[in-house]
């Protein structure tokens, strides 16, 4: 929650925290630990050999998200502003939406989940969107405004373990923040798994 949603650390001890461990506990009944989860994570498109598109990605939204999204990116409020009552659709930018130090700020893991997801009725076996409708409408997504966590350059201390959609610098590899934040990252993948292969002790702070 701190990390995506600009939320507050609960107390290890408090009522919401046991809670929330009490749920996490129940959904995991008959679960082995670290067994995979069927429909677990974004899944996986083939990468594009071209960056993303954010003016066509537009186009697409226009069409395909405004109408539950807003044309603004505010999503639907289940009430009125500091009623705490949350969001039947979730905002897409703006100050309630998730942060550039989520994992859902990262090209890859946002083109994945719409085309997953989204619009309201797909699945991974019908998708409705395509992989570069889905890979462009999240380039468009992510181009707009949203809160900013503090810190992120000490995210990642051993460099080649940073993902290569991760927007945000430092950068190991030599590509820019654009191509990090647009790809196509198979580059950037490639390079990293030189450096990595090059420098297996992954040394935390010389790399």
């Amino acid at each position: 929650m701190t990390r995506s949603m600009n939320g507050r650390p609960l107390p290890l001890d408090s009522p919401q925290m046991t809670a929330i461990v009490t749920y996490l506990k129940f959904l995991s009944t008959g679960q082995r630990v670290g067994a995979p989860t069927f429909g677990r994570g974004p899944g996986r498109m083939v990468e594009l050999t071209r960056a993303a598109d954010s003016i066509r990605g537009k186009v697409v939204y226009t069409q395909t998200c405004a109408a539950c999204h807003g044309g603004n990116g505010g999503g639907q409020r289940t009430g009125r502003v500091g009623d705490a009552g949350g969001y039947i659709v979730p905002p897409l930018w703006g100050d309630d939406s998730f942060n550039d130090g989520a994992g859902m700020d990262r090209l890859i893991s946002a083109a994945n989940f719409i085309h997953n997801n989204m619009p309201v009725g797909t699945t991974r076996q019908q998708p409705v969107l395509s992989v570069e409708d889905s890979r462009d409408v999240a380039a468009f997504v992510l181009s707009q405004p949203r809160p900013q966590k503090a810190h992120l350059d000490r995210d990642f201390p051993v460099r080649t373990e940073k993902p290569a959609e991760a927007a945000y610098g430092p950068y190991i590899d030599g590509f820019s923040r654009e191509q990090h934040t647009l790809g196509p990252f198979l580059p950037i993948e490639k390079k990293l798994a030189a450096l990595k292969a090059a420098n297996p002790d992954h040394i935390p702070g010389r790399n």
